[in-house]
């Protein structure tokens, strides 16, 4: 197993729908549905300043508002995330609240995974792979001064759009890698993350992220075994 195989994925999930102008009245009864559905897997619903119902559970925080159901903080590492069982789980978390506040059609689909690597001199290991012709293009002889660097784009890819966002300072690498579709596209929340491929964005990822794993301190390699410590 490679290092990037056992590295930790944040995992955040979006499902969008109708508008529900009837939620803040009815948020009591919409929390208690989700309890109800959620059984033993919830830790602790509250409803917020703003009427939003927040959800702690075994497998990360939801957040459930009028225009649908947003996935947070759900933790596993990248060899677990292609396993079918695995994220099942968190899709049928999304499916259950989306549920339980009614019938509506969804809209919009959005998972995205998110990369926090600590390598060695980062903003050096970036420039040696292509970024310094595009900084000395933009800003001269000053790139060598900078002390962040930030990019992003978007591309489409059949039925989906992806996001990818790299970000890296003098400490750290954050790399997200968001894919979202049309509700009318898919029958479920489950179905669009099994035709996601999630398998295949961690194979297109997993070149670029063993290079930044490898100039790690070798305190800082993380391994599956680091993973509860994290819940």
């Amino acid at each position: 197993m490679s290092t990037f195989d056992q590295t930790i994925v944040s995992v955040t999930g979006r499902l969008t729908h109708q508008w529900d102008f009837t939620f803040y009245k009815n948020n009591g009864e919409i929390a208690n549905r989700a309890r109800t559905e959620l059984g033993s897997t919830q830790k602790q619903i509250t409803v917020d300043r703003d009427g939003d119902i927040e959800i702690e559970t075994n497998e990360g925080t939801f957040y459930v508002s009028p225009g649908g159901v947003i996935a947070a903080g759900w933790l596993t590492d990248s060899n677990s995330l292609v396993v079918p069982q695995e994220m099942e789980r968190f899709t049928r978390t999304v499916e259950l609240l989306a549920k339980s506040k009614g019938p509506f059609a969804s809209e919009t689909y959005n998972v995205r995974l998110f990369f926090r690597f600590q390598p060695e001199n980062s903003l050096n290991l970036l420039r040696d792979r292509g970024f310094e012709s595009t900084l000395q293009l933009i800003l001269g002889e000053k790139s060598s001064d900078v002390h962040s660097f930030k990019s992003s784009t978007t591309h489409s890819k059949g039925k989906f759009l992806d996001f990818i966002e790299l970000e890296a300072s003098l400490k750290d690498v954050q790399l997200r890698y968001g894919r979202g579709g049309n509700g009318a596209d898919f029958s479920s929340y489950s179905a669009f993350v099994e035709a996601a491929d999630l398998a295949g964005i961690m194979k297109d990822l997993k070149p670029f992220a063993e290079v930044l794993l490898q100039a790690e301190p070798q305190r800082l390699r993380r391994i599956g075994g680091h993973l509860s410590d994290m819940k």
